[in-house]
């Protein structure tokens, strides 16, 4: 693996790290985030969104699939936006 690519996946495992899920979004502190957690914050939030966030299929959004649909703007940055 090149030196490039090793230091791009190190700064997505930090940003990752560095955006942890909000703690407006994972209100029962499992650090996850459910669909009704989601529809709290995001009143408008389809389960179709929600299938299509959660990329792992578990039936949870975890602190990586938060960051990809933040990025790719299925959802906005409530710490950026609000």
């Amino acid at each position: 693996m090149s030196r490039v690519a090793i230091g791009a996946l190190l700064a997505t495992f930090v940003a990752f790290s560095a955006h942890a899920m909000s703690a407006q979004i994972d209100t029962d502190g499992d650090g996850k985030a459910s669909l009704v957690e989601l529809q709290t914050v995001f009143p408008e939030f389809t389960e179709d969104l929600y299938l299509d966030i959660d990329t792992n299929a578990d039936g949870l959004v975890d602190d990586e699939e938060m960051m990809l649909a933040i990025e790719t703007e299925m959802i906005p940055d409530i710490e950026t936006d609000a």
